[in-house]
């Protein structure tokens, strides 16, 4: 048993959950791989700026309380397990704050920007004015264009990383 997942798992999750995870989800995923993770953990580390904060969305359900639910971009769960890996290489939660990704913002922008694109684009072609005949090949087209967004969200947090944290040279 690891204290972080393994990068299969969380591109599996990733594409899971690529419309968005809650909180419960989030947590549910660490505990079924035995890895401690909890709300008040989820909660410490939004307000230390380590992860992203939920966006509301609507649930379809009637009735008090029911009307939205929290949604976070499902690269938390990346975040949320680079985090565990950090700690794990002993690092402490000062640390990693202070190490903190420097573009992490403007990544998680762009990032909420590119889902907000696709979620009004597939909502587009769903629609009964959109021609059949196009359907599919557009749906195709959405469909590689989340691959190469995903790809190149990880390329910024990765090129982010290496600029916040540069290996030292001999």
């Amino acid at each position: 048993m690891s204290d972080y997942l393994d990068r299969d798992t969380v591109e599996k999750y990733m594409l899971e959950f690529e419309s968005g995870i809650t909180s419960f989800e989030v947590i549910r995923i660490f505990k079924e791989h035995g890895i401690r993770f909890s709300e008040a953990s989820l909660r410490k580390y939004i307000q230390m700026g380590l992860l992203p904060r939920s966006h509301r969305t609507g649930t379809g359900e009637k009735g008090r309380n029911r009307g939205s639910r929290g949604l976070y971009p499902v690269n938390i769960i990346k975040n949320i397990n680079d985090i565990k890996r950090m700690l794990v290489e002993g690092l402490t939660l000062d640390d990693i704050v202070r190490s903190t990704l420097r573009f992490r913002k403007e990544i998680h922008g762009i990032n909420q920007e590119l889902e907000h694109l696709f979620s009004s684009m597939s909502s587009e072609v769903l629609s009964a004015h959109f021609d059949r005949g196009l359907k599919p090949i557009v749906q195709e087209d959405l469909s590689t264009a989340k691959i190469t967004a995903r790809t190149l969200i990880e390329q910024l947090e990765n090129i982010d990383s290496t600029l916040t944290n540069p290996k030292p040279t001999l």
